[in-house]
């Protein structure tokens, strides 16, 4: 099995990773050389030397070296479900795939799950600005499935710095319950983009926060009029839209860890912003959201497909 397959257009070159969950590890813009994509500290790594801890979350952090990941069957921390013990952010994202079918423009790859009786496919179509990616859950069980699934794509520098901005038609923003070191204070909800902080400030959301800005933000973005965002980088003159379907996705986690959390595994050198479509609202439920954590049920021998664009768009 290759440990890397390319996608080429004029405008884009995108790198998948069938050996490692799909994930898409690059999007190049081919007139800048800029790649979208953050990557962790430690970087890509070969699997072959990655230390098992038995620790889902440092393994699957061990194998983590950016890019864009699919979240399945878990999404967060682990947990108990149906008597199995589904590790941190899932199996999809460590399991090899198989590859179908790859050609300059198109790549299919396919696997199955242990930790659930799921078999995920993921087709890959790139045209001149636009990488499609359509994914699908389906379950081989005679029996409903809580699956959670989130997508994973973290974006870094040099695409993202201070001068990025966001903008998407989300409504709502609710604050993570739990997470140490959150700029904003614990189980909120606010409306987007003006965010209370934890120090008894706001915080524009539609602003992204600089590489020295020690930042720590984890929250979730919902009530969508529509499923997309943009993020435009000045600095690399060009942007991205995601788009997507609410109908299946009907959330957007909200990730962005710009140099701020001590101690394993960042210790304070990673710089990533993520905006992640999920079917699910992170986190366990709470005082103020019962419905945290709450996996949607995927009924028996029936398949949920996900439908993504994202589309390079120019600034000047």
């Amino acid at each position: 099995m290759p440990s890397s397959l390319w996608l080429h257009t004029d405008r884009l070159s995108v790198e998948v990773r069938p050996d490692k969950g799909a994930d898409i590890t690059s999007i190049t813009e081919r007139a800048t050389g800029i790649d979208i994509l953050s990557r962790t500290p430690w970087g890509r790594r070969d699997l072959a030397g990655t230390p098992v801890t038995g620790d889902s979350r440092a393994d699957l952090l061990a194998r983590y070296g950016g890019g864009w990941q699919q979240l399945v069957p878990n999404a967060g921390d682990e947990r108990t479900v149906n008597g199995v013990r589904r590790g941190f952010h899932g199996e999809a994202a460590i399991v090899s795939w198989s590859v179908v079918d790859a050609d300059d423009s198109r790549i299919q790859l396919a696997t199955g799950l242990i930790t659930a009786p799921l078999r995920l496919t993921r087709t890959l179509h790139l045209d001149g600005p636009t990488l499609n990616v359509r994914d699908t859950v389906h379950n081989t069980a005679e029996e409903p499935i809580p699956v959670m699934w989130v997508q994973h794509p973290g974006f870094g520098a040099p695409f993202i710095d201070e001068h990025c901005t966001i903008s998407t038609p989300a409504r709502t923003v609710l604050t993570d319950a739990e997470q140490p070191d959150n700029a904003m204070p614990p189980d909120t909800r606010a409306a987007f983009p003006l965010v209370p902080t934890a120090d008894g400030g706001t915080v524009d959301l539609r602003q992204v926060p600089g590489p020295g800005s020690r930042r720590s933000v984890f929250a979730c973005l919902t009530d969508f009029d529509a499923g997309w965002y943009t993020i435009n980088s000045l600095t690399a003159g060009f942007g991205i839209r995601l788009a997507w379907d609410t109908t299946v996705l009907p959330h957007a986690w909200l990730w962005q860890e710009c140099h701020a959390s001590n101690g394993f595994p960042w210790y304070r050198r990673a710089y990533v912003v993520a905006i992640e479509p999920a079917n699910v609202l992170p986190g366990a439920p709470s005082p103020a959201c019962s419905a945290r954590g709450q996996a949607p049920l995927l009924p028996a021998g029936t398949s949920w497909t996900s439908d993504i664009a994202l589309s390079i768009t120019d600034l000047r």
